[in-house]
């Protein structure tokens, strides 16, 4: 009932805000007009036209682009005050306060190059108006035009090169974003607005979001629980989609890549138009398929492959009031497992079926080595649907930004050949997801927030076996949250309560030992249930100084909290995807958190260094630990199959770290970027039973990363854009590994060496007929395993004496991109 109230009030503000748009402008001090804004925009140095950059009103979503002589024209504009953001590729971020009169207004803009994007407009927060560099809390973004020059074999594997990020992998398709050496359910990952819910719990488990759409990145560090209530202890990372084109434009795009360690072809076509009064509509559809890695450890890795396919969108409306859009979503995806099963001469083996009871394993053949074909008895059937309306309108003295979503997942889990076509574990989870809130227009520099967010889920068990039993929750959260800015200070900070019940089913065991949500006769209770409710208070308190016009000191506070999983709490069964028995614990507490931060920023036009020092404490800290049995052996629940026992318990814990970046692009020879990154996370298990268990698991090594790139604006006639750059990377070896129980093992030192070269191929008439980007990672083909890819701690190759499955070698990605014009 308090759902159904929340979106029946959601419902009508929306309402409110569709239809009574022209009403509260007219009594504000905006207006309805017809407005048009015009100008010029030139290079800050040169006073030269700049073609191709962008002006865009991000509270209308209506933009334009100059024209071969750096004129633009923006008609359709409300009378009054407007905040237009000007971006071109090479240059800073000009945000302006424009105050338009009737008919036409001009105004010029002038862009100064840029080192780093310190002055990007962050999208994702609590505020309409914050850069990257003025706020208090450490953010990071990062562009399409970046992911295309760099190879990536998932969504997240694009951004883990960034300082302060990783990645929890289990293969090359399935990848967990980590932020300071916290993942899983530690991370909240929101797609344009709406929390991403697709059971990310489970380390095999990726996020289901077509990677192709994606247009920007946002990393908030720490102070997520702020934003989105539990579950943000390490941060968030927002995945922005592409804006609309300008008014009267109907454009599309063709995007390849092909990669070859494995194989993988990808393929993303997308139309998208915008008319004259506004109306917007965009369709993509986009598909992968690779078959199986290879490294010279292991050669070919039985198990990796994988296909997807995802068709996506958006129908939307812009006018003077706001914009209002239906964004929707179908993201499919078949994937092998990887178990790591070997013979004795070191070839996988997989699953065969003898007879109608009995099932065994060969040796993989090497066509199937070679092959893209998913193994019916060992893969993951994943479904992620999802519609959500997003809106943000003028509504009195401020705006209102509202978003409903209601998203579908599928995840199923396939482990026998016994049992064709039939689950071992589906899990159906829908969630019911809103936010509302209210931005105050600034006065003398002050703003103010208040919001209100949520979300509803209910998982069901389809599949055949039960690991945990279903539930339903119900998250709801308000805020508040206030901004000052002056010439020199910005200070922030905010308050939200949330509350989040849990009701859990029971859970039982049937006569032949299996796991039931079904009570019956000689059916023995293995979980009674449970209906409990967690509240928890968030807070977050930071302020930017600028001492210098080059330098910025930055620091900030928050307090985060995390409820319990589903899992955690309930789990009493065997993982097909992990390999290990799991056991929940109904008593856990939620995990809270205390995160400081300390950063400086110096900037000029040639040089820019970012650093920062954090802390993050975290009481309650929930971790699964091998269980042992009475001689202090491993514990097996079935001696035929030696699948590991693991149980959820709680203990306080407390990461610490430093991050550093270093852009260089001297002013005698702006062809050349150099640049530097240094990533630093500690960590320490307080609660932990001797000096093996200290540390926490899935930690990062000390990582170095430099590049140099070329670039040149215009290379003969026909190229322009074009750049060639390499990198290495050095990752420190991880001896702070969680050595209890033998769940870690230390990771030796690896380096690792990329380059990569691209351009714009024009016509004479100076349009873009295709643009190329060519990336080759591990250029050595060095053989070497992550810290935090899982497969590291498979069993031992019997031919050879390695443990475990190595990283992907050798990889060369090839990118063409075509825009259509029409």
């Amino acid at each position: 009932m308090n759902l159904l109230l929340r979106l029946c009030l959601t419902a009508g503000l929306l309402w409110l805000g569709l239809n009574l748009p022209q009403y509260t402008i007219a009594q504000s001090t905006t207006p309805a007009g017809n407005a048009v804004l015009n100008g010029l925009v030139t290079d800050q140095k040169t006073r030269e036209p700049l073609i191709g950059a962008t002006i865009y009103i991000p509270s209308l979503q209506k933009g334009a682009a100059t024209d071969t002589l750096g004129r633009f024209r923006l008609p359709g504009l409300p009378i009054g005050p407007l905040s237009v953001e000007v971006r071109l590729v090479g240059y800073k971020t000009l945000t302006r306060r424009v105050q338009l009169s009737a008919d036409s207004t001009r105004f010029d803009f002038m862009l100064a190059t840029e080192a780093t994007q310190l002055n990007e407009v962050v999208v994702t927060g609590l505020t309409t108006g914050s850069t990257v560099k003025e706020s208090p809390i450490p953010i990071m973004t990062y562009s399409k035009m970046q992911w295309l020059q760099t190879a990536s074999t998932n969504l997240v594997d694009a951004v883990v090169k960034l300082p302060g990020m990783s990645q929890i992998s289990t293969g090359v398709g399935l990848s967990k974003p980590v932020i300071r050496g916290l993942g899983f359910n530690r991370v909240i990952t929101v797609h344009d607005g709406v929390r991403q819910e697709d059971n990310q719990w489970g380390e095999e488990h990726a996020l289901q979001i077509d990677e192709y759409s994606i247009d920007r990145y946002e990393i908030i560090k720490g102070a997520g629980s702020l934003l989105y209530g539990s579950d943000g202890l390490g941060g968030v990372m927002s995945l922005i989609s592409a804006r609309p084109p300008q008014p009267g434009v109907t454009q599309g795009q063709i995007m390849t890549n092909y990669q070859s360690n494995n194989g993988m072809l990808g393929l993303s076509a997308m139309m998208e138009t915008t008319g004259q009064k506004g109306l917007y509509a965009r369709l993509r559809v986009s598909g992968k398929s690779a078959g199986n890695y290879r490294n010279r450890f292991d050669g070919r890795v039985y198990g990796s492959a994988y296909r997807e396919m995802d068709v996506n969108g958006a129908v939307g409306i812009s006018r003077k009031w706001g914009y209002s859009q239906l964004n929707f979503s179908n993201w499919h995806q078949d994937i092998n497992i990887v178990t790591g099963e070997r013979d004795r001469t070191g070839r996988f083996v997989k699953l065969v079926r003898v007879n109608d009871t009995t099932e065994d394993v060969a040796p993989v053949t090497d066509a199937e080595l070679r092959s893209r074909a998913i193994n019916p008895a060992n893969y993951q059937n994943l479904n992620h649907a999802k519609l959500s309306w997003n809106t943000f309108a003028r509504l009195g003295r401020g705006n209102l930004s509202a978003v409903v979503s209601y998203s579908q997942n599928r995840r199923q889990e396939f482990a026998s050949t016994l049992t064709p076509g039939q689950p071992a574990l589906y899990f159906f989870l829908q969630n019911v997801y809103y936010d509302l809130k209210y931005f105050m227009d600034a006065r003398n520099g002050w703003e103010f927030t208040v919001g209100t967010s949520g979300l509803w889920q209910k998982n069901q068990n389809r599949g055949l076996e039960v690991l945990y039993p279903g539930y339903q929750s119900l998250d709801n959260g308000v805020v508040a949250f206030f901004q000052k800015k002056t010439d020199r200070l910005t200070v922030n900070g905010g308050v939200r309560v949330d509350v989040r019940r849990m009701q859990i089913n029971p859970l039982y065991v049937d006569e032949s030992g299996a796991f039931t949500e079904t009570n019956g006769t000689n059916r023995a209770v293995r979980f009674a249930g449970l209906d409990k409710t967690y509240a928890n208070p968030t807070a977050s308190l930071g302020a930017s100084y600028a001492l210098t016009p080059k330098l910025t000191i930055k620091a900030n506070l928050a307090r985060g909290f995390r409820a319990p999983t589903t899992p955690e709490l309930s789990a009493n069964g065997e993982h097909a995807g992990t390999f290990r028995y799991e056991i929940g614990n109904p008593n856990l507490k939620s995990e809270t958190s205390f995160q400081s931060d300390l950063g400086v920023v110096y900037e000029t036009p040639e040089l820019s260094i970012t650093a920062s020092l954090f802390r993050n404490g975290i009481q309650n800290y929930t971790y699964s630990e091998k269980v042992l049995n009475r001689m202090g052996q491993d514990s097996i629940v079935d001696p035929a199959r030696p699948i590991l026992t693991y149980r959820y318990v709680q203990g306080n814990a407390v990461l610490y770290g430093a991050e550093a970046q270093l852009v260089y692009n001297p002013a005698g020879a702006k062809w050349l970027h150099l640049s530097g990154t240094y990533s630093l996370v500690r960590s320490r298990n307080l609660s932990a039973q001797g000096d093996s268990a200290r540390y926490l698991p899935f930690l990062p090594p000390p990582r170095t990363i430099v590049q140099a790139k070329l670039t040149r604006a215009e290379l003969g006639r026909s190229l322009r854009n074009a750049y060639a750059q390499t990198e290495i990377e050095y990752n420190q070896a991880q001896n702070r590994a969680l050595l209890a129980f033998g769940t870690e093992t230390p990771t030796p030192a690896f380096t690792l060496w990329n380059v990569g070269a691209g351009a714009d191929v024009v016509g004479k008439d100076g349009q873009t007929r295709f643009s190329v980007y060519l990336s080759i990672n591990n250029l050595l083909d060095r053989a070497y395993q992550s810290h935090q890819n899982r497969l590291k701690y498979f069993g031992e190759n019997p031919a050879t004496g390695r443990l475990g499955v190595f990283n992907m070698g050798r990889n060369a990605s090839l990118k063409v991109v075509v825009p259509l014009r029409f």
